[in-house]
C-alpha cells in the first residue's frame, strides 16, 4: 500500500497522469494590451445545461452555445493525446517583454485539474500543439452552430 501512495505522489510531481474523474471543463483565455479577450473558450459540462461552449474573440461579448455531449469527450481525449497534464504552471520568456500576449488554461475533472499560463511564452510540443488543436476544434463547433444553439450572449466582464 505504501508503494502505491509513493507512486501516486511521484506521478503528481512529475506529470505522470491527468487528474481522475469525469471531465468538467476546459477554459482558455488569451489577452493582449489591445484585445481583452483576444480569444476565450470555455467548454463546460453542467447538470443544468448539459455541454455548453462559451466563446469570445477580439473584444466581443461572450456567446454561450449548446453543443453535443461528444464535444466534452473529444476534448478530454485531446488532453490525453497531447499530454496536457505535463504542462508547467507558468511559462515566461528569458527576457522582459512590456507588451504581447498573456494566456491561461484551466482543465477541471472531478478530482483535480490542470492549470497553466504564460506571459509571452509557450510550452513546447506536444502541449502547444494540443492547445492549438483543442481551440481549432472548438472553432469548428462555433462555425457549425446556428441561432437556435445560442443560450445567451453576455458581457465578457460579467464572466
Amino acid at each position: 500500500m505504501k508503494s502505491i501512495v509513493i507512486i501516486a505522489m511521484l506521478m503528481s510531481l512529475f506529470g505522470g497522469g491527468k487528474p481522475a474523474g469525469e471531465f468538467k471543463y476546459y477554459e482558455y483565455r488569451c489577452t493582449s494590451m489591445r484585445e481583452y479577450p483576444r480569444e476565450y473558450y470555455k467548454l463546460e459540462r453542467t447538470e443544468e445545461n448539459g455541454v455548453t461552449l462559451s466563446w469570445a474573440k477580439r473584444n466581443s461579448d461572450i456567446t454561450v452555445l449548446r453543443v453535443s455531449d461528444e464535444a466534452a469527450g473529444k476534448v478530454d481525449a485531446m488532453v490525453d493525446e497531447y499530454k496536457l497534464q505535463n504542462l508547467k504552471n507558468l511559462y515566461q520568456p528569458p527576457f522582459r517583454v512590456l507588451d504581447g500576449f498573456q494566456w491561461s488554461l484551466y482543465i477541471r475533472y472531478d478530482k483535480g485539474g490542470i492549470s497553466s499560463g504564460g506571459d509571452n511564452a509557450w510550452p513546447g510540443d506536444p502541449q502547444k500543439e494540443g492547445i492549438k488543436a483543442i481551440n481549432a476544434y472548438l472553432d469548428t463547433l462555433i462555425e457549425a452552430s446556428g441561432e437556435e444553439d445560442i443560450i445567451e450572449v453576455k458581457s465578457y466582464w460579467s464572466n
